[in-house]
């Protein structure tokens, strides 16, 4: 297994320093799935590598954990807060069918530890259906947006509701959109008046919502968080989980599609059939009360992006604007009448 990885500090997660002490992980680890483990026990454990980092928030790690001299690798999540209502939420999904033995799942979760704020799930191997998507060919991209929205579809349609309830008006009563507009009003002056146009569209959008079905919800449906695995279609990060209008999910992977489109092929509208394969899918098979806010959810998700593309770090600074700008007319083109997202 190589050598030990450096431990990661970050005193909001004061269990990482026993997390990446194997002795300390170890045993913690007793006496925790202990069938999982080829007959009862394990020999060593340690973390392989830091996978994701959130400071003050979340890591998310590799864990190797040896049986019989043989090496098994496990997903851990050390949260700052308590967080058995995801493993719990896990749980309840997996019961709905979507386990390790369904054609469309989640990670089986494995364990949580209190003490730890520890979270285990299974490590699940395969492409992210991101790396998919970047391919220039059309008939691949388009079998990998079938299978990312029969997935989506299965959620909405069986998936139980747990968890806060998201309500569509939350996107302006809550001030969130308008926080929006102000930061890239701030970090870049000439892009201020398209979100300021946005920012006003959705308000008078959300006061003519239609009221739907509320459904399961991942919060953070993209094509970052689905491994596209042989015979298996599995979404993993379910730290905000909730219930909520299903055109909410199915509007940020549209949204995604379009600003993976425009960073990789230079063009947001470079990958429309991929679009609507995507969308055409889902429709067939998901509940149809999803069409009526999407584009409402398109629009809201476009200035989301605006903002944290501005943001966050990346690209050349002019590279940066130009896409802000180009996912805010995506934004207030899907807001037209009889756009499509």
């Amino acid at each position: 297994m190589g050598e030990l990885v450096q431990p990661l500090t970050d005193p909001s997660l004061a269990a990482l320093s026993e997390v990446f002490d194997p002795a300390g992980l170890a045993n913690h680890l007793r006496g925790v799935s202990p069938d999982r483990w080829d007959g009862g026990g394990f020999e060593e454990v340690r973390v392989l590598r830091v996978l994701k980092h959130h400071a003050r928030k979340r890591c998310a790690l590799e864990i190797g954990l040896r049986t019989q001299n043989v090496w098994h690798s496990l997903i851990g999540k050390v949260y700052r807060n308590d967080r058995l209502d995801v493993f719990q939420a896990m749980k309840g999904i997996q019961r709905a069918g979507f386990g390790p033995q369904d054609e469309f799942s989640i990670p089986e979760a494995l364990a949580y530890l209190p003490s730890l704020r520890l979270l285990l799930q299974e490590k699940v191997d395969g492409p992210v259906a991101k790396e998919i998507f970047k391919t220039k060919d059309e008939r691949i991209r388009a079998v990998a947006a079938e299978r990312c929205a029969l997935w989506l579809a299965r959620f909405h349609t069986l998936a139980p509701k747990a968890g806060p309830v998201s309500c569509p008006s939350d996107y302006i009563t809550s001030k969130t959109m308008r926080r929006y507009s102000l930061k890239i009003a701030k970090l870049v002056g000439r892009h201020a008046e398209k979100a300021r146009q946005l920012l006003h569209r959705l308000e008078d959008a959300a006061s003519s919502l239609s009221a739907v079905e509320m459904r399961a919800g991942h919060a953070s449906y993209t094509p970052r968080q689905i491994i596209l695995a042989e015979g298996r279609t599995v979404v993993f990060d379910w730290d905000g989980f909730d219930v909520a209008d299903p055109a909410r999910d199915v509007a940020r992977f549209l949204a995604a599609l379009r600003r993976l489109a425009l960073g990789w092929l230079g063009s947001a509208r470079a990958m429309d059939r991929t679009v609507e394969v995507f969308l055409n899918t889902y429709l067939a098979a998901g509940p149809p009360e999803a069409k009526t806010n999407l584009r409402f959810f398109a629009a809201a998700t476009y200035l989301n992006l605006a903002k944290h593309t501005l943001c966050r770090p990346g690209p050349h600074k002019h590279e940066k604007h130009h896409i802000a700008e180009a996912v805010l007319d995506e934004g207030l083109r899907v807001l037209e009448p009889e756009a499509t997202p």
